[in-house]
Order: C-alpha cells, then structure tokens, then sequence
C-alpha cells in the first residue's frame, strides 16, 4: 500500500494489476473526497487508453498485425477495457458531486447504466447524508426576488457551505403573469421573464423542464399573501436532495419540486383548495416503499367563531397523477413549518377552548407517515399557557434528530426546546430545555435551519442574516448577511449583480443527490 497526491488531493492505491508484459500496468484506486477528481481523471486516462488500444486493433488503423490475418473480437469499452472492476469505479463514482457523476455518464454505457440503477442512487443519497454528518453543513441559500407592481420575479438557488461570503449558482426560476413560465436562469434574478431551457450542454440530462410540466401562472388580479414569509415562493421543504416551493399567492394550489443537483423541475397535480386560501404541506420518504410524498391539510370551511370547522389531508406520491384522501387532521392545522421525525409529521395547531369550543388554543398533531393517521401531541409546558396569538414566531423544527420548538419569549431572546423520543413503556414525550440564544438585536422572523458535526445551530433571520450559536461556548457567531454581504457567482465563476426589487432570502440544509422527481 502507498500514497501519493499533490496540490491538496491524496490518493491511496490499494493495489497494481500486472498483465504478461511489462509494458502493460493498470491501478485500482479507491479515493477519499479530496482525491476524488484525481481519481476519476485517472480512471478517464485508462479508458480513453484503452480505446486507443481498441482502435489500433481495428483493421485500416495500423497494427502489427496484417489486415487480411486478424481476427474480428468484440472488445469490452470503458472501464472494463482498463481492467478496472466496476466496484472500484463505483466506490469512486459515488464520492463524486452530482454534477461530475452525470457528466461521467458519457464515458460508456456501463457507467450509464450504473448511474441510473436504483440500487446507485440509493447508495449516493446514503453516502451524502452520513458524509454531511463528518464535515460543514451545505446549504442552500434560495434568493427570491420581484417587481410586485409588475408582478413577475425569480427565485434562484446558490449552493453554501456554511462558511465565507461566497455562494455559487445551482439552479433557478423565473415567473411572470403575462406568461407561464417556471424556466432556469444563470443569473441572480433574472427579471425577463422568458422562459430559458433548464438542460445543460455540459450534463446532457435526461430530465428537462418544459413550459407545460413545469409552471407558475401569475394572473393580474390575484390578490398577493406576502406576510406569511416569502415573495413568490415560500417556507421550502427539503427531502432526500428534493426541494418542495408552494406558491405564496393567495388562494393558489400551485406547487413546484426540483432537485437543483440535476436541474429537475415538475409542477404537482393542483390539491385541494383551503378556505382561508392557505396551505399546510409536509415532505418526506416513505421507508417501506422508497417513495418520496406530499403531505397536505385543508380547511373545508370554518365559521367566525372558530367553534364550526371541517378538515381534510391528501397525500401525493411523486409521479402519481392525482392526490389520494386520507384521514382527516382533528384539528385546525397551522401553515408553518412541518419537520418529519421518525416517521411522523408535526404541525402546530389550533385546539378547542375547554371554556368556549373556539379553536384558540395552541398545541401539536402528529401525521403518521406509515398508518396515515392523526394524533396529538404533547406540547412544551409554557405553550399551555399561551394562546394562538402568541405563537406568532413558534415554530416546529428538527435539532439534532430530535423535534424541536422555536420559542420566543422577548424580541432579541430565542429558546430552543427539544422532546425526547417516547420509549416502549407508554410514557409520554418529555420537553427540556436545549439552550437559549440570545441575539446583539431585536428579530421579526426566526428560523433553525441546520446544525453541523460540532454541534453548532445555523439560524438565519428576518430573511437576511444568517448566525450560527455555539453550544459549547453559548456564543452567537455572525456568519453573513445574504442580502448586503453575500456575493453570488453564476456558473462560470462570474460575480452576479443585484437587480432592483423586493427580495427575501431564504437558507435550508441540503444533501444533493440523484433522486429523481419522476421516477419516484
């Protein structure tokens, strides 16, 4: 065994393969992350070496052997020609970003057919999640922008790592009420409005966004919900490398996904619509079938008193035509955030007053993703005192695994309250106090988005600046302002400018992957 590397990268050779001549010499690499270019230009020289050699054998091409003389044989191609197995090649593929591993799918057909296996993209999307858990989080930073008087904008997405100033393009959109369009742009917020094909030259992807499959119509007389968190599209759910949008219009049921590693893109059938023109969604894998779903709540119809109310939930599972009915929630859900925690759903709701029926009470609901079915939840001790009025900045999230709740209790003070997981004995979920963050400002908008492997909480608020508090140390750190700091870069390494408007920023932890939005 040996290494070697240079400029950074280290490569690790597990073993030499030497054929009958001395001239003929092939190495089987397996390379960590650092090494993992090296390593896959390495395994491109060998199988463009090995071409060469295929080449040569063909009659007309000079070999040594006479034309009339030499037999026809079918040569292996690609790798296999190099003698490299194709585990080795996987194991290296598999540390790869998404991006080299779709352009890698040109090499041979082996490698196409290895990509696109079910069983690869499976083993991608493991090693991204648990490799996350060793390094910095990746984030990702959605910049949403428009021009409300002339109701078109964009949303575009940068990928982050946590750290820096420095955020570099992955995909983005831009809407327009004059035409349909959910289309991706190389700019930070395009604002023509046109559509712009979403395949990239380099990737050649097999799935593309088209004007009919993928669109956000915009009509002029829409009335506008901007106070509920975002311009266009708002409070994003991330599952399994997909990202989930729901159209913040009012009384719209529109609802895009995209894998923004791949460049995907697909409207979802429209659901159903909400009395209070609202939505309440949850994203999340089904471990039984492998199917990634949409979860959503709807109000029928409710009266003034809060007391008179019908609600219903639907789930999709990607790539399916339709929504599918399932038991009704008990109680009013709220639009906000919705973690999925070992297999269930949570939604902050409004509860029956035992003095007046009216629905004003804050508390939990749990979704079962496996039974499909509803269930309450216990709620910290100080929401018992509170009413839905004062829950304005509440928020449900995950931390560290665990559910956690986003309490404010003064304007520059956060707490972070965590449950404990019931065990088989029948005893209830347990809240405790995880730690208090206590802000240089006051806030209106709070949200917990992420943690990394030092057991630091990435927030961000007000929908500008992210901060990252260190539990250890009980020390707020400043990370960047990604409105007024942050500096984007398109594809080509090159700086993009800010355009006129109204812009809110939005972070959500990310792993990429393969997963596609079809073929779920």
């Amino acid at each position: 065994m040996a290494t070697g590397g240079g400029g950074g990268c280290s490569t690790r050779l597990l073993g030499v393969k030497r054929g009958l001549h001395a001239t003929t010499e092939t190495h089987w690499l397996v390379v960590g992350v650092a090494g993992a270019g090296r390593g896959i230009r390495l395994l491109s020289m060998a199988c463009a070496s090995a071409g060469k050699r295929d080449m040569m054998n063909q009659p007309g091409h000079g070999g040594d052997v006479p034309v009339a003389k030499r037999r026809r044989r079918v040569e292996p191609a690609g790798a296999a020609a190099a003698g490299i197995p194709e585990d080795i090649v996987e194991e290296i593929l598999l540390r790869l970003p998404v991006k080299s591993i779709l352009r890698f799918r040109s090499v041979c057909k082996s490698w196409r057919a290895m990509v696109a296996d079910p069983r690869f993209v499976r083993l991608q999307l493991h090693h991204s999640t648990t490799a996350a858990r060793r390094r910095p989080p990746s984030m990702l930073v959605l910049a949403d922008w428009c021009l409300p008087e002339q109701r078109r904008g964009a949303i575009d997405f940068f990928s982050y790592p946590g750290h820096g100033v420095s955020a570099d393009f992955a995909l983005g959109m831009t809407w327009s009420s004059k035409s349909t369009v959910a289309a991706a742009t190389d700019g930070y917020a395009a604002a023509d409005g046109d559509a712009v094909d979403v395949g990239n030259a380099d990737d050649n992807l097999d799935a593309a966004v088209d004007d009919g499959n993928a669109a956000a119509d915009w009509d002029d007389d829409d009335d506008w919900d901007i106070d509920v968190g975002a311009i266009g599209w708002g409070l994003h759910l991330h599952c399994n490398g997909l990202v989930l949008l729901r159209s913040m219009r009012k009384y719209s049921t529109k609802m895009l996904v995209c894998n923004p590693a791949t460049k995907e893109l697909a409207e979802l059938p429209a659901c159903a619509p909400d009395y209070f023109g609202v939505r309440a969604v949850g994203f999340y894998a089904d471990q039984s079938t492998g199917k990634t779903k949409v979860v959503h709540c709807f109000i029928r119809h409710c009266d003034k008193t809060y007391t008179d109310y019908s609600v219903g939930c639907e789930v999709l599972s990607l790539g399916s035509p339709a929504w599918r009915p399932v038991a009704d929630p008990p109680y009013l859900v709220k639009t906000k955030t919705s973690p999925c925690i070992l297999g269930g759903i949570y939604w902050i709701a409004a509860l029956p007053s035992p003095s007046t029926g009216s629905c004003t009470t804050p508390g939990i609901v749990r979704f079962d993703v496996c039974s499909e079915e509803f269930a309450s939840f216990p709620c910290p001790p100080f929401m018992e005192r509170q009413k839905m009025s004062d829950i304005a900045c509440g928020e449900l999230t995950e931390l560290g695994g665990k559910l956690c709740y986003v309490h404010a209790p003064a304007d520059d003070r956060i707490e972070l309250w965590t449950a404990s997981a019931a065990d088989g004995g029948g005893s209830r979920p347990r809240w405790s106090l995880q730690c208090t963050v206590v802000l240089p400002h006051s806030f209106d908008t709070f949200f917990q988005f992420t943690y990394d492997y030092q057991g630091g909480i990435f927030f961000y608020v007000d929908y500008a600046m992210i901060y990252r508090y260190d539990v250890e140390r009980r020390v707020v750190e400043r990370v960047v302002d990604m409105l007024e700091e942050m500096t984007y870069f398109d594809s080509s390494r090159c700086k993009l400018d800010r355009c006129d408007g109204d812009w809110m920023h939005h972070a959500i932890q990310y792993s990429e992957s393969l997963v596609s939005i079809q073929a779920n």
